[in-house]
C-alpha cells in the first residue's frame, strides 16, 4: 500500500526513519533510571511472564545502525499502550526531530513541525513501511517484544541463556539478538544494551531508563489518524 503525503521529506531520510520505527526507544520526567543487577541467580520465566503481561511503558535511550555501507546514531523515546506506540526521535542522522505513531490501523510518520506527513495504513502497515523504504523485510512486530527481553511468541526462536539464568541470544526471523547487559528498573531485569544483527543491518541499542510504573507514564499515545 501507498503512503499518503503532505510533503516529502529530503531523500534517503525515510529508511533512517524506518529504523526508528524498528528500534525507537522528549525526555520522560520520572522514569527509573537504572542501576546495576546483583549476581544472583535469576527466575527467567517469572521475569518473561511478568514483562510480557506490562500494557503500558516508556523506554529512553540511544540508537547507532549500520547498514550495508551506511550508518547513523540519535537519540529515541518509545511510548507502549497496549497495541499503540508513540516513537520520538530527535537528532539522529541530521534528520531533525519526528514522531511515529503505530497502531493495529496503521503507521503515520510527522516531523514535528508538522511539514511532513507520510501514512500507512493496514494491519501490516509497519513491515510494508520498512520494507519499502529499506528495500528489504524486517520483522517490525517482532522488535517490541526483542527491545522488552522476549522472544516474539509468534514465532519459532532459539534462546541462549548465562549461567545466572539471563536471556543472552535469540535468534528469530533470521535475526539474531544479543543481550549485552541488564540492569534493574523498578525490581525487574530490563535490557539496558543490546544488538540486533541481520543479513543487511546491525543495530545496536543502549536504554538508559525504563519506566514500568503508571505514576511515570505520560498520557497514552492518540491513534494514527
Amino acid at each position: 500500500m501507498h503512503p499518503r503525503a503532505l510533503a516529502a521529506p529530503p531523500r534517503g531520510l525515510w529508511p533512517a526513519l524506518a529504523w526508528v520505527a524498528l528500534a525507537a526507544l522528549a525526555t520522560l520526567g520520572g522514569c527509573t533510571t537504572l542501576s546495576p543487577v546483583a549476581g544472583t541467580a535469576v527466575d527467567w520465566a517469572a521475569r518473561d511472564a511478568h514483562v510480557a503481561a506490562l500494557a503500558d511503558w516508556q523506554a529512553r535511550g540511544r540508537i547507532a545502525i549500520k547498514s550495508e555501507g551506511a550508518g547513523g546514531q540519535g537519540d529515541l523515546s518509545w511510548r507502549q499502550a497496549g497495541a499503540d506506540a508513540r516513537i520520538r526521535v530527535s537528532g539522529p542522522f541530521g534528520a531533525g526531530a519526528w514522531e511515529i505513531r503505530w497502531d493495529p490501523q496503521g503507521v503515520v510518520v510527522t516531523s514535528r513541525n508538522g511539514q511532513s506527513r507520510q501514512e500507512w495504513r493496514g494491519p501490516e502497515a509497519a513491515e510494508a513501511f520498512l520494507g519499502e523504504q529499506l528495500g528489504w523485510p524486517f520483522p517490525a512486530s517482532s522488535t517490541r517484544w526483542w527491545l522488552l527481553g522476549l522472544a516474539d511468541p509468534a514465532l519459532p526462536a532459539s534462546r541462549e541463556f548465562s549461567p545466572r539464568g539471563e536471556l543472552v541470544r535469540l535468534e528469530q526471523g533470521g535475526w539474531t539478538v544479543s543481550y549485552q547487559r541488564y540492569e534493574d528498573a523498578a525490581g525487574i531485569e530490563m535490557p539496558a544494551r543490546l544488538t540486533l544483527e541481520g543479513a543487511h543491518a546491525r543495530l545496536r541499542v543502549v536504554i538508559d531508563r525504563w519506566c514500568l510504573d503508571a505514576d511515570c507514564l505520560g498520557d497514552a499515545p492518540a491513534a494514527a489518524d
